[in-house]
């Protein structure tokens, strides 16, 4: 074991006494023992992180290599880029010259550089990098809500923490990112093949291939605002509030597709049927009462292609981008939508609205049941 160094002299004992100290001192004897460097320990230690020290390491983290102008000789990323690419994945810029970076940020910046290389712009990469950060610090949140509440003792001391963390990082860290890449392959996939369905020529994939239908997305509002403040064991309830609701709106006419995290699909080759599952989800929503957050439904209608029990085609993509602009409690629908549903049903226009992808503006109903 190396030399231990005089931790009281070096102030990493200040305000802790009793039980304490004596698990801090232990603490840092395993640091030490470890091979991290006295000036990381202190430095962590100053921050408050010295037990997330243990776990650190596993991580590879050493954030204290390179600066964002190393980064940017390295990888050929300027400057400002690098520095808004780290704003839009969701953490703090430091001044262009202080060391805060690793070889992970390095990676970042290289894969930047190629992305830009194959024609992709500074902006579209700094929106994407946005909804990627927003989307892996729900994700973490998820993992730590787990870990901190199933595996970490609340009566456990510092050092004991620190441990606790550490195994757990050598554990369940390789299977939480294959998790998360097995997701997000499997989604990048589904996504990418809707893309090629709406980009394809009229008949590409055979006349028997597609089927008018309308599609129905069911969203809750709310869903992510949740997530960030709430346990893991809340975002579950509400999950499964949302799948028994999805089963109880849907009829021998109606399929549920899909759940998607905060939102259900739904397809349809009866309009009404599918008008009457969509205004069925606002009403058995209000019947869940406080317990299921508001949910806004978004229909459209058109040619889509099934395949592998999925759904694929502009309506879907449509239907998708309407949600996002419906109303809490309310169920919002296009042209096609409304005429396919017929006179069983109340509507009021609702203006018209611009889709990115669409060149025209889409003309938009609110829908209800008749007074």
């Amino acid at each position: 074991m190396p030399d231990l160094p005089d931790f009281e002299a070096e102030g990493l004992l200040a305000g802790t006494e009793g039980p304490a100290r004596e698990a801090r001192i232990r603490l840092l004897e395993y640091l030490i023992a470890d091979g991290a460097d006295l000036r990381d320990i202190k430095r962590e230690a100053a921050a408050d992180r010295l037990v997330l020290m243990p776990a650190d390491a596993v991580f590879g983290l050493n954030r204290n290599r390179y600066s964002a102008i190393d980064i940017a000789e390295m990888s050929g990323i300027e400057v400002e880029d690098f520095l808004r690419l780290i704003a839009a994945l969701g953490f703090p810029k430091p001044a262009p010259d202080r060391r805060a970076f690793d070889e992970a940020d390095l990676g970042a910046a290289i894969r930047y550089v190629r992305l830009e290389a194959a024609g992709i712009s500074s902006d579209q990469l700094i929106e994407a990098s946005r909804r990627v950060g927003s989307a892996a610090a729900r994700i973490a949140g998820a993992h730590r809500e787990v870990i901190s509440g199933g595996l970490i003792d609340p009566e456990a001391d510092e050092f004991e923490m620190a441990v606790t963390l550490k195994d757990a990082a050598k554990r369940l860290l390789p299977l939480a990112e294959e998790a998360v890449a097995y997701a997000l392959r499997s989604h990048f996939i589904d996504q990418m093949r809707n893309e090629v369905v709406i980009a394809a020529e009229p008949g590409q994939f055979g006349r028997s291939a597609t089927t008018e239908v309308s599609v129905c997305f069911a969203d809750l509002v709310g869903f992510t605002r949740l997530g960030e403040r709430s346990e893991i064991e809340r975002i579950g309830t509400v999950a499964k509030l949302l799948e028994s609701v999805a089963i109880e709106v849907t009829n021998p006419d109606v399929r549920l597709v899909k759940l998607i995290g905060d939102a259900a699909m739904l397809v349809s080759e009866d309009g009404a049927a599918l008008f009457d599952a969509a205004l069925r989800f606002i009403e058995v929503g209000h019947e869940a009462g406080e317990d299921l957050p508001a949910l806004r439904v978004g229909v459209a209608r058109g040619e889509a292609i099934p395949q592998g029990g999925d759904w694929f085609g502009p309506a879907v993509n449509l239907a998708s981008r309407i949600t996002e602009t419906a109303r809490p409690d309310s169920v919002l629908a296009e042209s096609a939508a409304v005429e396919a549903a017929g006179d069983d049903f109340a509507y009021s226009r609702a203006g018209s609205h611009r889709f990115k992808g669409l060149d025209e503006s889409v003309k938009l109903f609110r829908v209800r049941r008749p007074a």
